[in-house]
C-alpha cells in the first residue's frame, strides 16, 4: 500500500505551513483585501474620548486616532472598556487589544507593565474646592450660630445675671429704681449691668448705696475686658472660621480632607507626597463627594475637571490655578507588539502638522 507515505508528506506539509505562518497572538487581523483593522481600546474621557448614544466615537483623542491610524493606512474596531481603567490596561497586558486609548500617563510602573508610543499630550494636575458662600444677610446670620459664639453669649448672659442680681441685693430696701420683687428687681439690676457694660449710660438706674457704688466701680473695669472678648470672639467667628475650611493651594492639603479617584495620577501625586486622601471608584462620585462636603478637595486632571465643570454647569466648584504635576500622555502597546515603530512613526507625523 502506497497511502502511508502520501499520508506522511500531508502531515509534514502542515507542520512546516504551522512553524512559518503561525498563528497571531495579537488582537490585530488583516482583512481579505489586504488592510490591517486594529482593535482599539479605550473609555469615555469627556472631553477627550466620547461615546454617543447610537455608538459614535468621537472627541479629541479620537480624531487624533483617526488621524494615526490613515497614516498607517488601518481600520479601527473600538472595544469600550467603559468605567474600567483596570480592565482596560489588563487587556493592553494581555494583548487583547492592539492599542489602548484614554487618559493614560507615562510611569515607570505602566512601563514595566506594556510599551507606550511617543507622548502625544502634556497635562497636569489640578486641585478643585467648593467655591465659598457670597457674604449675603444668609451668611452674616449663619456666623452667630457657631459654638463659639454661642458659647461666649451664654458665657456673658450668665454673668450679666450675677452682676445685676448683686446690685438688686444691695440696693433693693434702699433704691426705688430696684423694683423689690426678685424677678422685676433683677431684670432691672442686668439692665443696669448691660448699660454699664456697653458705656451707653442713660442714668435711668444707679446705686445708692455705698455698697451699690462699689459694685458699680469694680464692675466698669472687667466689662470692658468682657465686651472686647464678645467683640474678637464675634469677629473670629468670621474670619477664623472661614480660613479653617478654605483650601487656597497645595499648602493647605495637609489639613484637608482630599478626595482622589483610584488609580489615577492623582492618587499616585497623594502617595508620593505622603498625604492620604478617600478613594472613589469614578470621578463623578469624587466630584459628588465634594459638593456634599464629605471631602474638601479634589485631585484630578486640569483638563477633565475643567470640561465636567462647564458642561454639567456646576457652578459651586473651583478649580484652582496651582499645577501639582505634569504627566505625559501617550498610547498604550502590548509589549513587543510589531506595530510600535508604525505607530510612532504616525504620532510624530500628525504632531508634525498640528504644529
Amino acid at each position: 500500500m502506497r497511502t502511508a507515505p502520501i499520508v506522511c508528506g500531508i502531515v509534514s506539509a502542515l507542520s512546516l505551513a504551522t512553524a512559518f505562518f503561525p498563528a497571531a497572538s495579537q488582537a490585530q487581523t488583516t482583512k481579505s483585501d489586504g488592510a490591517a483593522k486594529l482593535v482599539v481600546g479605550t473609555m469615555r474621557i469627556p472631553p477627550f474620548v466620547l461615546h454617543s448614544d447610537d455608538g459614535r466615537w468621537s472627541g479629541l483623542r479620537i480624531d487624533l486616532w483617526k488621524q494615526i491610524a490613515a497614516e498607517m493606512r488601518a481600520e479601527t474596531e473600538f472595544r469600550a472598556f467603559d468605567y474600567d481603567v483596570d480592565g482596560l490596561l489588563e487587556a493592553v497586558e494581555r494583548k487583547e487589544v492592539d492599542v489602548a486609548l484614554a487618559a493614560i500617563p507615562m510611569t515607570p510602573d505602566e512601563e514595566s507593565r506594556f510599551d507606550f508610543s511617543h507622548p502625544y499630550y502634556k497635562a497636569g494636575l489640578a486641585i478643585a474646592v467648593r467655591t465659598e458662600a457670597s457674604s449675603g444677610s444668609f451668611g452674616v446670620l449663619a456666623g452667630f450660630f457657631t459654638p463659639q459664639v454661642l458659647g461666649t453669649i451664654g458665657g456673658l448672659i450668665a454673668v450679666l445675671i450675677l452682676a445685676g442680681t448683686l446690685m438688686w441685693l444691695l440696693e433693693r430696701r434702699r433704691n426705688a429704681n430696684f423694683d423689690p420683687h426678685p424677678v422685676r428687681g433683677i431684670g432691672d439690676g442686668v439692665w443696669w449691668a448691660a448699660v454699664t457694660m456697653t458705656t451707653t449710660g442713660y442714668g435711668d438706674k444707679v446705686p445708692a448705696s455705698w455698697g451699690g457704688r462699689v459694685l458699680g466701680i469694680v464692675w466698669m473695669f472687667p466689662s470692658i475686658f468682657l465686651i472686647a472678648l464678645f467683640s474678637a470672639t464675634l469677629a473670629s467667628s468670621f474670619v477664623v472660621d472661614r480660613l479653617k475650611t478654605k483650601i487656597g493651594g497645595p499648602d493647605d492639603l495637609p489639613r484637608a480632607r482630599i478626595a482622589v479617584v483610584s488609580g489615577s495620577a492623582g492618587e499616585r501625586w497623594l502617595q508620593a507626597e505622603g498625604l492620604r486622601g478617600r478613594r472613589y471608584p469614578f470621578v463623578i462620585q469624587a466630584t459628588k463627594a465634594l459638593q456634599r462636603g464629605d471631602v474638601d478637595a479634589l485631585i484630578y486632571e486640569r483638563a477633565i475637571l475643567g470640561h465636567m465643570t462647564k458642561h454639567y454647569g456646576w457652578k459651586e466648584l473651583e478649580i484652582l490655578p496651582h499645577t501639582l504635576a505634569v504627566h505625559d500622555y501617550a498610547i498604550a502597546i502590548p509589549t513587543g507588539s510589531p506595530i510600535t515603530e508604525s505607530v510612532n512613526r504616525a504620532v510624530l507625523k500628525v504632531l508634525s502638522r498640528d504644529d
